[in-house]
């Protein structure tokens, strides 16, 4: 009968008294050494399909995020590899809570890193002169959802404008399982100490040429 490999990986190899099966000895190589290797699948769905029942120490490539990803016995994590890495683009989506913002030529760009379970992101909207501004508090689109946690993280927040003053800082705490920024605040610029919701006209109103940034880093799920 078949013994075990040496290194006790459950890698079954067949003794010589074992009646001759090229088709058995191939089928025992490679279904034990390929759940062992780095399996390469085209996206997390497709993996999730032919990896109905992952084990512990997996490691897989998903080829549409070039992500190398480890399963730890209750779900895949990222693997931080090489000395640095590239940033990636995407597009975020800018919405409102009452009436939708309409970018027209404005502009509104997105990049971001992921490490492991950290998300770091970048995100810049210039208002063009035939933006439509939509009406109520803003939210502007994540890369990757936010964790299942307390408090994911907190982005800062930067509002440019021509004028005086012309410019103001806030930020935009996250909360558990979120695709977009929740509330964005910004400091009243009357009232000394208070903050507001970023809004249409919140801290200054949205006239062309103006430029909102958020950045920063939170946990992803």
């Amino acid at each position: 009968m078949p013994t075990t490999d040496a290194y006790g990986q459950g890698v079954q190899i067949a003794a010589l008294t074992d009646a001759p099966n090229a088709a058995t000895l191939a089928f025992n190589l490679a279904d034990a050494l390929t759940p062992r290797s780095v399996m390469r699948f085209a996206s997390a769905s497709a993996r999730a399909a032919t990896l109905t029942s992952p084990v512990e120490g997996m490691v897989t490539w998903l080829q549409d995020v070039n992500a190398l990803e480890v399963y730890d016995g209750t779900a895949w994590r990222g693997v931080f590899y090489g000395a640095t890495t590239s940033w990636s683009n995407y597009s975020p989506v800018w919405t409102a809570t009452t009436t939708n913002p309409a970018l027209g030529n404005g502009t509104l760009q997105g990049t971001y890193l992921k490490v492991g379970a950290l998300c770091h992101v970048s995100i810049k909207l210039i208002i063009g002169s035939t933006t439509n501004r939509g009406a109520g508090a803003y939210r502007l689109s994540l890369p990757v959802p936010t964790a299942n946690a307390a408090c994911p993280g907190v982005l800062d927040a930067s509002f440019s404008r021509s004028g005086s003053p012309n410019h103001g800082t806030g930020n935009s705490p996250l909360f558990a399982n979120l695709t977009s920024t929740d509330d964005i605040w910004f400091p009243n610029i009357t009232v000394p100490g208070d903050y507001d919701v970023w809004t249409d006209s919140v801290p200054w109103t949205l006239t062309s040429g103006a430029v909102i940034q958020i950045y920063g880093t939170y946990q992803t799920a």
